[in-house]
């Protein structure tokens, strides 16, 4: 069964308090310079997947403060007993939700034991005229970090060819099939973005992957 939340994009700041509050933000910010983070006007935006969002923690020390949700998703993660990974979802989603005016998510979980098993999640993310979903998963792995698969998926109201040629200067195009083409970069070998031609418009998808070493 899955869950439907709904809440106002208008959510309160990031809360930074704690050393490794700050440390996770830090890491996240770094990740975005060095992507380009979401804005809702690029195309085919980086994800912000942060390396520090899969930092295994020492079963001996102390758990670190936990921060406030800055988003409805990470509202929802928290709310139905999401811990582990719940420091990923509220970076990976504070930084995408960025500029939206609108969001609402769809959630599924393992009821009986949520904070164990993989938690799954899609976003709408509403920028006035123009909308993108988030797909976010992410799991708990055995040294006490956590894997994370994140797509963003969004469209533009022009052929695949231009897209490439404004949004990914540098990658590399292979074609998947027919109309479909996946764009790989030096030096990002868990992010691809895909262009889908869809005439008269492209379908865009960005996927990126943290492993939870």
């Amino acid at each position: 069964m899955m869950v439907r939340q709904n809440m106002p994009a208008r959510q309160r700041a990031f809360d930074v308090s704690g050393s490794r509050a700050a440390r996770w933000r830090a890491r996240a910010m770094w990740t975005c310079t060095m992507l380009a983070c979401l804005s809702g006007a690029a195309l085919a935006q980086p994800l912000p997947v942060s390396p520090g969002s899969a930092t295994a923690v020492n079963p001996g020390t102390p758990p670190p403060p936990v921060e406030a949700p800055a988003t409805v998703l990470a509202q929802a993660a928290q709310k139905v007993g999401v811990r582990r990974c719940y420091q990923a979802i509220n970076v990976v989603s504070s930084r995408t939700f960025l500029n939206t005016e609108r969001t609402d998510v769809v959630l599924d979980w393992d009821r009986q034991d949520p904070d164990s098993a993989p938690f799954f999640s899609l976003a709408g993310l509403e920028y006035g005229q123009n909308s993108a979903v988030l797909s976010l998963t992410t799991t708990p792995v055995p040294n006490g970090g956590c894997a994370i698969l994140a797509e963003r998926i969004s469209s533009a109201p022009m052929p695949c060819k231009d897209v490439a040629r404004s949004e990914l200067g540098g990658y590399q195009a292979n074609t998947l099939v027919k109309l479909v083409t996946v764009y790989t970069a030096p030096g990002r070998s868990r992010e691809t973005v895909t262009l889908i031609d869809a005439p008269p418009s492209c379908v865009i998808v960005r996927r990126q992957v943290q492993f939870g070493r």
